[in-house]
């Protein structure tokens, strides 16, 4: 019985410790809340080259969808990289904000195709999380990118964004 007296008494003081710290901390836990993990954060465990959070497409799955016009594709690259080749149908939106005119595009499409010059996929995944963040919900990263489209003979053009207007893009050019 002893010994259960003493489990209940260095329980106490270690909660009692616990709290009075906590109440000291500069940035103390809400005791209301629940603790999450930094790890728990969106992209906080991202490895450099690790594949990112964009579902992936491959190009077999994603030239039909160019071919009968519904999917939306956007093309991440540089605006010289655009006009030199793309996706056809594709806009043009670089990394950053994306624009209220280019939303306006792709909310027309139940799936969007983000791509980019890098196998990587860097730029891709950073306009998907954009498009994502603006409310669209299936956004997928061409698995391959540009390179593997151009490789499997998928529809491809050149030229400035159409959609964008002569010789701009959504989100300025780069």
């Amino acid at each position: 019985m002893r010994i259960l007296l003493q489990s209940l008494a260095l329980t106490a003081a270690g909660a009692a410790a616990g709290l009075a710290m906590n109440a000291a901390s500069p940035r103390p836990a809400r005791l209301s809340e629940p603790v999450r993990s930094a790890a728990e954060a969106a992209g906080a465990c991202k490895l450099p080259g690790a594949a990112g959070v964009a579902p992936r497409i491959t190009v077999q799955e994603a030239t039909p969808l160019c071919i009968a016009c519904s999917a939306a594709f956007v093309d991440a690259r540089s605006a010289v990289d655009f006009a030199a080749g793309h996706v056809v149908g594709a806009i043009h939106v670089p990394p950053g904000p994306v624009p209220l005119q280019a939303l306006l595009h792709l909310e027309r499409f139940r799936t969007v195709v983000v791509y980019d010059g890098d196998p990587g996929s860097a730029q891709a995944e950073a306009v998907a999380a954009a498009l994502r963040d603006r409310g669209m919900t299936d956004v997928r990263v061409l698995a391959g990118s540009w390179g593997a489209w151009q490789a499997a003979g998928a529809p491809g053009e050149s030229g400035p964004c159409a959609t964008c207007g002569t010789g701009l893009t959504f989100g300025g050019g780069r």
